[in-house]
Parts: structure tokens; sequence; C-alpha cells
């Protein structure tokens, strides 16, 4: 088997190198925000060739932090982001520009308009999960809105974001300091979120509390992507082929490292042992290596997750299910087969808490409703699906559902058909990315309201108050 290196965390930025990087930040905003926004997209899209030159640079570098297939970090990375951009610089001018706003009647002599003014600084704070497409996913919808940006990536997979900031700066198509990177830990992390003008965290939910409690603390906006635990609701008439298919790779995919990755599958009870049966048929047919190329399968990225996986394995076996697979292949490199939980029950740590590994819990259940009122059990609400030929039975079914993603017959995919807003429901999250909302809360809103005419007279509900006024204001907003 060939072996990896386990890529050491970054030490911390000092207190003198937040410092100075956010007065340049501050210094690169005020030139930056007064480009034109053609202008701030055009240099953007010059500054994306000069990185997709270097992709394949890029790539080794995202192999050797994470472990990932080949396949995966060229689609699920490289492919998503460009995705993600080309819906920002194709629809930016039309998000951006300024919105004309309908007064009442009683103001026909006035004009409104709604305009979206860049906030400042905006600190991005990413997990090690996926170090390229999750920082350039949020690093550049701010950056087009006219933003400076300061990220803060997991000190597991810095390295990654190090190699954009050195090709960002050396574009010189940007003012200096207008895109820079903080390595750390938390601590780094929680002076980006004391010196930003905004926050976009993403991570686990226990810290994206602690995000939120100090950002509201400033009355400063934040947007927060936390932890899933994606319900697969399988029913008797799902397409079952496909829908094993997709069990697999929407739950192993990343070596099942993904917040909308499948947590839960719930099936009714007269498909369960077979589909459980294809499950495992499917899994054996994965191959798993360290090399990258020609394998489905990579590694845990952070060390300590592979502990989690198993510590919720073994509660598994103590409460009666069968675990098949589940072995720990190479521990120096982090390296386990993928695991199979039936039947998985509610009280298991694998349908409660958020695994996060390559491990796929089955549980049989009598009904949909009955797959709904446990798919809604759990806190988190980030996405889940829906598997069923039936798809007007399947679009009411996800009304109740408490995610803020939904899929039929589908999985995954919400991150990168970028029209969509992405986000959770519950604990999952707060705001949304992506979609025209997930641009404009780049901006503060500024509404402008103008008076045309006449240019001298007063309007006629100023001082003095008279009765006549009064009684003429009212039958007026009554024609309205």
């Amino acid at each position: 088997m060939t072996m990896t290196t386990m890529i050491a965390p970054v030490e911390n930025a000092s207190v003198q190198e937040i410092e100075r990087k956010f007065q340049k930040a501050r210094e690169a905003f005020e030139m930056w925000r007064v480009y034109p926004l053609a202008e701030r997209i055009r240099r953007i899209q010059l500054f994306w060739k000069e990185l997709f030159r270097r992709k394949e640079e890029l790539i080794q570098i995202l192999h050797k932090e994470t472990g990932k297939p080949m396949a995966e970090i060229q689609t699920m990375e490289i492919v998503g982001s460009q995705l993600i951009l080309k819906y920002f610089l194709r629809n930016a001018s039309r998000i951006l520009r300024d919105q004309p706003a309908v007064a009442p009647w009683l103001f026909f002599n006035k004009k409104a308009y709604v305009r979206y003014i860049p906030r400042g600084v905006i600190g991005i704070i990413t997990p090690w999960n996926f170090p390229f497409i999750i920082p350039l996913g949020d690093s550049l919808p701010a950056l087009i809105a006219g933003n400076a940006v300061i990220l803060k990536p997991s000190e597991w997979t810095a390295q990654t974001a190090l190699f954009v900031e050195r090709v960002f700066t050396s574009s010189g198509l940007f003012p200096e300091g207008l895109f820079q990177v903080l390595s750390g830990d938390g601590r780094v992390g929680e002076q980006v979120v004391e010196k930003s003008d905004m926050i976009v965290f993403t991570g686990s939910t226990q810290s994206g509390k602690k995000v939120a409690v100090k950002a509201a603390e400033q009355l400063k906006p934040f947007v927060l992507e936390l932890g899933g635990k994606h319900p697969m609701i399988v029913l008797n008439d799902a397409p079952l082929r496909r829908t094993v298919q997709a069990a697999v790779w929407g739950g192993l995919a990343n070596c099942g490292q993904l917040c909308v990755g499948v947590e839960r599958i719930f099936v009714e009870k007269e498909i369960a042992q077979p589909f459980v049966e294809m499950i495992r048929k499917e899994m054996k047919l994965l191959r798993q290596n360290l090399s990258g190329e020609e394998t489905d399968l990579g590694r845990f990225i952070f060390p300590g997750q592979m502990e989690v996986v198993q510590k919720h394995l073994e509660d598994a076996r103590e409460k009666g299910a069968e675990v098949t697979g589940g072995e720990v292949v190479d521990e120096q490199n982090f390296l386990m087969k993928p695991a199979v939980v039936f039947p998985a029950k509610p009280e298991m740590l694998v349908m409660q808490e958020e695994t996060f590994g390559p491990v796929l819990p089955i549980m049989a259940v009598s009904s949909a409703e009955e797959a709904l009122y446990l798919s809604n059990s759990n806190p988190l609400g980030l996405a889940a699906s829906i598997w069923t030929r039936d798809r007007s039975y399947a679009e009411r079914l996800a009304y109740n559902l408490e995610a803020g993603l939904i899929s039929i017959n589908d999985l995954l995919s919400h991150y990168v058909i970028c029209s969509l807003p992405f986000g959770g429901f519950k604990q999952s999250g707060f705001s949304r990315r992506h979609g025209e909302e997930g641009l404009r809360q780049f901006c503060q809103t500024q509404s402008v309201l103008i008076h045309d005419w006449p240019a001298q007279a007063g309007e006629i509900w100023w001082f003095p108050y008279q009765k006549w006024k009064t009684r003429l204001v009212s039958f007026l907003n009554r024609l309205s």
C-alpha cells in the first residue's frame, strides 16, 4: 500500500501579524470598494485563469493535505468551485445593481431605489473537509461585492489556502492585502471574529454557537453553516438501483466527511432486507488506497475523526446492530473500511450525533410518516432526501421535512447549483449562502429616496398642521 505523510497543523499567527493583516485589509477595502463592479468581475476572472493555469500544482497540494481520490478533487473541489464562480460572475451585475422600489401613489413625485454597499472586511472561517471549494465559494462572492477578505482555514488544511493567497497576491490584479490568510487554530479564529465586519463560519454546531455569541455581542452580521444529519427516506416504490448507488456515494464520498452527506437511512420495511444486501454488495466494489489514482475511498483528513467514528460503531454493536465493515485498515494513515449498520435504532449514536465518516446506518420503518417523524426528531436540519417514483407525493412530504436542502431522487448537488440558497434549519445554521441573498448579504442595504418636484414647495403634511391638510392627505390616501 502506498504510504502518505500527514501534514502537521500550522502554527498560530502572532498577535502582530493579525493586527498587520487586518490593517492592510482595511486599506485594501477602501481602494477596492470604489472599483466599478464590472472591473472587479474582470480582475477576478483573470485571477481564476491564473489559478487554473496552476491547477496541477493545486491538485497535488490538495491530495497531500487531504488524501482525497483525484477524481473527488477534480469534480468536487475544482469543478464545483468553477460552477460557483460562473454563477456569481454571470449574475453579479443583475443582483447588485440598484433596485427600483415602488412608492405609494401619495409619493408619486419621488424616486425610490435600493442599492448595495460593501460591508468592509469579511472574516471567513472554514473547516478541513473541503479546503478549496468552501473558502473559494465564500471568498469570491465577498470580493465581487466589493469587500476585503481575511480567511482563517483549518490548521489541518492551511496549505491549500496559502497557495491560493500566493497566486492571488502575485497576480498583481488587486490592492495589496485584499485577500489574506491567517493560519492557526480556534484562538486565531476568535481574533478573526473580533476584528471582522462580518463573519462567515463553516464548522461544528458547538463552535458555531460560540461564533454567534461573539458576533452578537458586537452586533455584527454572521452566516453559520453547521452540522448535518442527512436523513435519506427510501419508500417502497423507490428506483432501487439508483437509490442504492446514491446511498453509497452520498454517504461515503469524501470518506463520509460531508456536512450534507447521508448520515441516516430510513427504508420502508418491505424492501429493507434487499436494500441492505444491495448496499453491502455495492460497497464491496469500492476501491481503497492512498495513491489517489484508481481509487474511490480516501482517508480521514482530521486524525481525531476516526476515533469518533469507531466510538459510534462500537455503540451500535453494543445496542444490537450488526456492523459490516468498519475495520481500521491503516491506523497510521487513518484509513478505515466503510461500514453498514443494520438494524439501526433511534437511540444509537450513529442516528443521533453527526458521525462524519464512512458509515451507513440503516433503519427499517413501517411508513413514510414514521420516517418523517424520525427525520425531524434530530436537532440538526441541513439536508434531507426522499426516494420514490411518486414525485408529487415526495414534494408534499418534503414540505414537512425540517431541513433547508431537500432532494428528491437526488442528493449533494445543492452547493454547486448556486442559484439555490444553501443553508439549514434548526441547529444546522443561520442565514444562507449562494443565490441572490447569498451575494447581497455581503453588502449593507441602503434605501434611497429622492424628491423630484416641486423644488420649492414643502410637503402638505409638514408644519403647520391644519385640518384641511389632514383631510386632503386622508382623501389622497384613499385614492391610492
